[in-house]
């Protein structure tokens, strides 16, 4: 049951109804956003006790449009979806990329355009949270799911080899302290995700390549000194220090491989972008040994990703190169911490972090070959 005021049953007897829908969105940050489908901008104010919550501005999206709103007794997850174009400052992609919006509470509900008073107040359609938001060129996507979502969780445990614990949860207990650096970023590429500290000087991987040459061609193609016979194509490589065309300091994979030669995939021919090769360089293979820092997670603490995440997929002395881009730009000078990333195998657990009491996976689990065997004798 719903609970509906006298005046506002009194409209809805009426053949003709001035109703409209309005979101009231509360982002994991805190932000509460409004939004109607409404021609004109709704402004609630005055509004008290329950109602309270309601009080603020609902901006008029034009070609806004909510799916069906219904409601069953079964354990069905009830969902709404809503659409519309993305003009909205509020609904904007960095906001969606940083997480903004996931899992953000909602309340859907419906007034009376032309009668705003406290003693009337809405129709309360629908509680919940977000479910998937995502953006297109000029328009954006928001799914409702019911209060029954809860119950759609699986909970439970798998039983795997590597470690399903999080480096240093209640589970895992290392205290990470001695294990994370803070400081600031002294360059970032315009991927937005490879970025530079001079101070970072903890162990990169082994078997680090170097780099003699760098062409300006179509594709550019990097000369190593040595060493190219153990590296395959497709292989994952970190290239560092490379001085000259410094764009190319990025994880890529290795492609026309030929001698002590590769294909960087890429048009290096523009010399005002990629500068004629100067001198230093490594390229370091990927799957060897991993760097300190290898899924290991970078927090920003100043900069306009203040108080954001990204785990680190790779690193190597002086450079950082995360898993995705962060949603907004970085700069020069912005402040992070970051700690050693753990890749889940006991070795790592006794070996970097003394903790393989802790160790939370099953690594002497007999694989699915060991299972589907046929008898035999030995």
């Amino acid at each position: 049951m719903r609970a509906v005021s006298a005046n506002l049953k009194a409209h809805l007897a009426q053949p003709y109804q001035t109703m409209c829908s309005c979101w009231r969105v509360t982002l994991t940050n805190g932000t509460v956003l409004g939004f109607t489908d409404h021609d004109q901008n709704i402004v609630i104010s005055g509004w008290t006790g329950g109602n309270a919550m309601f009080n603020g501005t609902y901006q008029s999206i034009d070609g806004y449009n909510a799916s069906a709103n219904t409601s069953s007794a079964q354990m069905d997850v009830d969902q709404v979806e809503a659409t519309g174009p993305q003009v909205s400052p509020a609904i904007v992609d960095a906001d969606v990329h940083a997480g903004l919006w996931d899992f953000a509470q909602i309340t859907l509900f419906q007034v009376n355009y032309n009668d705003l008073s406290n003693a009337t107040g809405c129709i309360r359609l629908r509680d919940g949270w977000l479910g998937q938001v995502s953006t297109g060129r000029n328009d954006f996507k928001a799914e409702l799911r019911g209060m029954a979502q809860a119950y759609t969780r699986t909970i439970g445990r798998l039983v795997v080899p590597a470690c399903d614990a999080n480096l240093g949860d209640a589970r895992c207990t290392v205290n990470l302290t001695p294990f994370t650096v803070s400081s600031n970023i002294t360059g970032v590429n315009p991927d937005n995700m490879t970025l530079y500290d001079t101070a970072r000087t903890e162990p990169g991987p082994s078997g680090g390549l170097t780099i003699t040459g760098v062409s300006n061609a179509n594709p550019g193609v990097v000369t190593l000194s040595s060493g190219g016979a153990t590296l395959f194509n497709g292989q994952v490589i970190t290239i560092s220090g490379v001085v000259g065309p410094a764009l190319i300091n990025v994880m890529t994979i290795v492609r026309g491989l030929s001698g002590n030669t590769f294909q960087l995939g890429i048009d290096t021919s523009n010399t005002s972008i990629y500068p004629p090769y100067v001198s230093g360089g490594t390229v370091t293979p990927g799957g060897i040994t991993s760097g300190y820092f290898d899924n290991g997670v970078l927090t920003w603490t100043s900069g306009a990703n203040n108080g954001l995440k990204m785990e680190v997929r790779g690193y190597v002395p002086g450079q950082i190169t995360l898993f995705q881009p962060m949603p907004y730009a970085i700069v020069i000078g912005d402040g992070y911490t970051m700690h050693a990333g753990c890749d889940k195998t006991s070795n790592t657990c006794l070996n970097r972090f003394n903790n393989i009491v802790n160790f939370r996976g099953f690594p002497f689990l007999p694989g699915i070959d060991q299972l589907a065997q046929v008898g035999r004798t030995h």
